[in-house]
């Protein structure tokens, strides 16, 4: 209430005081002089640059506590329930202990040849026949070698040529045939024709179940006990070239149809020779007789090249004489091989 009535008088108050300054001063109040504001000229500036940033340095981390490493976790083993074991009423006696016995080794089985080493189906060879080493040319000896169904012929025809053939018609035959073994060649029966007479004819059978071998001419027949690797005359030169290389002696027994001997054959080394075929690598086997007779020597020669087959011989004879077989010619299979192969084509 006393508010509302000191407004009116604080009024009246401010007016009285007005008017008692107008008359004291004057209605004139003297101003200051103007002049217009100068003109501003306002210039576009790219800003400046800002300043780079401060590159704040990391600070380092605070270093934690290591905590301790667990300790290893512990396999778990599960433990099996124990079998209840069948109780026996009377327990049997516990055996004495002995070592085993050591199981016998069997001996290894002999090599194949037959399917390591066999020859092809068909071969034949042609031998130039001289009078001692590269002498006269007497005539020709052919070898040919059939295999079917590991059963084996083989065949030698010798006849004379050139001159001689005016003196000597006849022809020399063998003839020998059996099967191929897991040791090579092993003959069946034997037999040689010596000229036109039946007289000159020679043979041998070869019974394996029995261990038996007969041979002889005609009615003269001889009948002797079989020994493993036991071969003929023209066999062996076919079973040195089955078995070859040769590293040391060789022996077995050898019929010749007339007569059964044990036969002994060295390795003498290595020998090239130039043939018909051209230079060929030889392995020479020598006969050791331990005699100074010429009528037992023998000496082959073997090529390796040539699935080991003889691509020379020397033998002696009964009349003292030497006949040196040189190859001639080489077919495999009906087609014709080596140097002389070469320069027909």
């Amino acid at each position: 209430m006393l508010a509302r009535q000191a407004k009116p008088l604080l009024y009246a108050l401010l007016l009285s005081l007005l008017i008692h300054f107008i008359i004291l001063f004057g209605t004139t109040i003297e101003l200051p002089d103007w002049a217009p504001p100068p003109r501003l000229t306002v210039e576009l500036q790219a800003p400046p640059p800002k300043p780079a940033a401060p590159i704040a340095t990391p600070k380092p981390p605070r270093p934690q506590p290591r905590k301790p490493a667990p300790p290893p976790a512990l396999p778990i083993i599960a433990t099996p329930e124990p079998t209840p074991e069948p109780v026996a009423a009377t327990p049997p006696p516990t055996p004495p202990v002995s070592a085993p016995e050591p199981e016998p080794t069997p001996p290894p089985p002999p090599p194949n040849i037959a399917a390591q080493r066999a020859f092809p189906a068909l071969i034949e060879v042609v031998y130039a026949v001289h009078r001692g080493d590269q002498g006269m040319r007497l005539g020709r000896t052919t070898h040919k070698w059939r295999i079917a169904k590991n059963q084996y012929l083989l065949t030698s025809t010798t006849e004379a040529t050139g001159l001689i053939s005016l003196f000597y018609s006849g022809r020399y035959i063998m003839t020998s045939q059996g099967e191929l073994s897991a040791d090579g060649l092993r003959p069946v029966s034997f037999w040689i024709q010596r000229g036109q007479s039946n007289d000159r004819t020679e043979s041998a059978e070869f019974n394996w179940e029995e261990k038996t071998l007969d041979y002889g001419k005609g009615m003269e027949r001889h009948n002797a006990s079989l020994n493993p690797g036991t071969q003929d005359q023209l066999s062996v030169f076919y079973q040195l070239a089955l078995t070859a290389p040769h590293s040391s002696g060789l022996r077995f027994a050898l019929t010749t149809g007339r007569k059964l001997n044990q036969y002994t054959y060295q390795a003498a080394g290595e020998e090239t020779l130039d043939t018909a075929l051209g230079k060929l690598k030889t392995q020479r086997l020598s006969r050791v007789t331990g005699k100074v007779d010429s009528s037992e020597s023998s000496d082959i020669w073997l090529a390796p090249d040539y699935h080991n087959l003889p691509v020379r011989f020397r033998l002696g004879t009964r009349d003292g004489e030497v006949l040196d077989h040189w190859i001639a010619e080489l077919r495999v299979e009906g087609q014709r091989v080596g140097a002389q192969a070469e320069e027909a084509q």
